[in-house]
């Protein structure tokens, strides 16, 4: 028999981050929320420090303390219950880990794996995005040519997440002259970079606590040893990033998925119309009863991803089964919870109102809900 207990370790943690997530992110995510667009707030960047999340991705010879991913999985769905815009934050910096241990030399991870440890809290960027490409990723605007033992990068990449006070950048682009996957290759670039410039923060309805800016590449000169494998290899290793990145996705959403029900329930519950709790009304309480159903059934769709990726073996398919259900749950119990709140709800500063909007994202970011049915439908 399969076990789905996790161990006490895990129990911890979890507990942990649930207190963090209820006493300090959801508090503070309302307060972003209303807020002008802007960076990082000053209180998420220095959440990350103090709990060292990025060792948690980090290999323990470069001074980090990583964690498996069913226990990551755990982690990013307390985040997500507290505040989804943070744990997208978190989330880039993951992604862009993911290509130094995927793709890295021993010489990259070494420079840059130190670059995100504390003592301040600090981000990376995960460049891929762009305004015409959206979900086709197999070909780049931006370009890069060869000038002596550097590269030239020429382009822009839309919404990144972190943009402007990422400690690095990872970019993908074509070399110049090709307009197909295998001229795609990736890059390092620091945050200091010349030619590397930012445009202003985006006015966002949701994901608000999870700042993104246009990341413009003017000939930016990068050196040979930034490139991350060789030369040609970048659609190959984005997939591999996107595989997980995909299952992680949906970890964020069951955590936001849940705070809506759990908001919901408690809301029926206290709710009283002739004489008694809205919860006891068959309309709603079936209606929750879906919601819980499909919670549990989600959440083990992303343990399941998260178990074949630390196994090594083909996950592709089940982190695009996790996100796609998780994306479309958290648009779903968020809807709903609105419904039930009514009036009370659907109003600036009402924590429904906001994860509301985040949850609209999910079935956009880490690729569409259309893009998973066409993963999933490819391997029938």
């Amino acid at each position: 028999m399969i076990s789905f207990e996790p161990t006490q370790k895990q129990l911890t943690m979890q507990a942990h981050f649930q207190r963090l997530a209820l006493e300090r992110l959801q508090p503070l995510s309302l307060h972003i929320d209303a807020a002008a667009p802007g960076s990082i707030d000053p209180d998420y960047l220095g959440i990350i420090a103090e709990e060292n999340l990025n060792a948690f991705l980090i290999p323990e010879k470069y001074g980090g303390k990583p964690l498996d991913r069913i226990s990551l999985a755990l982690l990013f769905e307390e985040l997500g219950a507290g505040c989804a815009g943070f744990a997208a934050v978190y989330a880039q910096t993951f992604h862009s880990i993911g290509a130094l241990l995927i793709g890295g030399s021993e010489k990259q991870k070494k420079q840059f794996f130190p670059l995100l440890l504390p003592p301040a809290g600090h981000v990376a960027g995960f460049c891929v995005t762009e305004e015409k490409s959206g979900s086709n990723t197999s070909s780049f605007a931006t370009v890069f040519s060869r000038k002596g033992k550097s590269f030239l990068l020429r382009g822009e990449k839309n919404t990144v997440i972190n943009a402007g006070q990422a400690r690095f950048y990872v970019v993908w682009a074509n070399e110049k002259g090709t307009c197909n996957r295998a001229g795609i290759s990736t890059f390092l670039i620091p945050e200091k970079t010349g030619g590397l410039s930012f445009g202003p923060y985006h006015d966002k309805p949701g994901f608000r606590a999870a700042p993104t800016a246009t990341v413009h590449l003017e000939d930016a000169c990068i050196p040979e040893g930034n490139m991350i494998g060789p030369a040609g290899s970048g659609y190959l290793l984005l997939m591999q990033i996107l595989d997980w990145g995909r299952a992680i996705s949906g970890a964020i959403a069951v955590g936001l998925a849940r705070t809506a029900i759990e908001e919901a329930i408690r809301f029926a519950k206290q709710r009283v119309i002739w004489k008694q709790p809205i919860i006891k009304n068959q309309s709603i309480a079936f209606c929750l009863a879906d919601l819980v159903t499909q919670l549990e059934s989600t959440r083990a769709l992303v343990w399941k991803a998260c178990r074949l990726i630390d196994l090594g073996r083909d996950h592709t398919v089940a982190s695009s089964m996790a996100k796609l259900s998780a994306s479309e749950l958290a648009v779903r119990a968020t809807t709903e919870g609105l419904l039930i709140l009514g009036q009370s709800g659907y109003r600036r500063l009402s924590l429904m109102d906001k994860i509301h909007r985040d949850a609209l994202a999910f079935r956009i970011a880490e690729g569409t809900s259309q893009i998973q049915k066409l993963i999933i439908s490819g391997q029938l």
